[in-house]
């Protein structure tokens, strides 16, 4: 589908060798959703209109960062949700979950909570196996087709100030694994940002247990340094590597992934008193933005009279059905 809107030098340029190494998969073996729902400018016009004509506001352009950082988001999210009465349990494994008409109760570890509704981010197959009532065989043995990207983010210490002035770089390159550096520091216009330094983020899509993901934080700076150095990037003078391993990061779109993911999603959208949503929650492509908003949307479906934690479930099917299968990349 690419191919034929995009031309054969553009595809086989840029998006057949990013599509392999975010998705693991030659661009035959993904589903056309994916295209579909990742690439707006999915034509030579499109893309020069981007370019072209941009808005003078600068909308589309600039947009707003956290001073100290992305995790300020959902620090203040926290803070928000503490005040509001909620308690945070951090590091807590969730072991059970048992939904009924008269509630939901969801175990962790030798601890049991009990309330009138739950809503979760789980990855659907993982909800599936500690879910009673749990899905039939079938939908099980469906499910454990899906499959999530995994990720390694290798955070790189620069020291003598900014790498470069630009916030990201992408990599399509197939002699690297990394498929993203960004530069938090030039997204935001900050006095606190350090002058001497930077940190960077390296992004590298794998699969658990792979040799990127058990690579060591020193094989991994390894890769970082001499993959700068082979592409011609600014070097690094390095202070300092830290690395965060995440194992559900990209819903995988391989051909034949819906008729995997019905099954699933018609058990999750039966469970009494249990909203399932986000990006792994609906096996979707969606943003934080779009999750933070269809939180907001769950939150307004839950009925403000009658049975305590009773949802509108037309209000909530109309949420769902809005950012399931019209979410794009803006």
């Amino acid at each position: 589908m690419l191919r034929r809107s995009l031309g054969p030098t553009l595809y086989e340029t840029l998006y057949a060798p990013y599509a392999r190494k975010l998705w693991g998969l030659d661009g035959a073996a993904i589903d056309a959703e994916q295209a579909r729902r990742r690439v707006t400018a999915d034509t030579p016009v499109k893309i020069a209109r981007r370019i072209v004509f941009r808005q003078g506001n600068g909308q589309g352009r600039v947009f707003w960062y956290p001073r100290r950082g992305f995790g300020q988001l959902t620090e203040a999210l926290a803070e928000a949700a503490v005040a509001a009465g909620a308690e945070l349990r951090l590091d807590a494994e969730v072991s059970s979950v048992e939904a009924g008409a008269d509630g939901v109760s969801v175990g962790t570890g030798n601890d049991e909570l009990r309330a009138g509704h739950l809503f979760t981010t789980v990855p659907l197959p993982v909800l599936a196996r500690l879910t009673s009532p749990a899905p039939a065989a079938g939908v099980v043995e469906a499910a454990s087709r899906l499959r999530f990207r995994a990720m390694v983010l290798v955070y790189v210490v620069h020291e003598g100030g900014r790498w470069t002035g630009y916030d990201a770089h992408y990599l399509p390159d197939q002699q690297t694994p990394i498929s993203r550096i960004s530069e938090p520091a030039n997204y935001r216009d900050s006095a606190d940002d350090p002058a001497d330094r930077t940190v960077l983020c390296c992004e590298v899509p794998c699969d658990v247990g792979d040799p990127v993901w058990s690579a060591s934080p020193d094989e991994l700076r390894t890769m970082v340094v001499e993959t700068l150095a082979r592409l011609g990037l600014p070097p690094l003078r390095v202070a300092g590597v830290e690395v965060r391993r995440l194992r559900h990061v990209y819903p995988v779109y391989a051909r034949g992934y819906a008729e995997h993911l019905h099954g699933l999603d018609a058990w999750a959208s039966g469970l009494p008193r249990v909203t399932t949503f986000g990006r792994l929650g609906l096996f979707v492509h969606d943003n934080t933005h779009h999750a933070i908003a269809m939180a907001y949307d769950a939150v307004s479906a839950l009925a403000t009279g009658g049975v305590p934690g009773q949802r509108d479930d037309e209000a909530w099917a109309a949420a769902r059905e809005r950012f399931t299968h019209h979410v794009v990349e803006d």
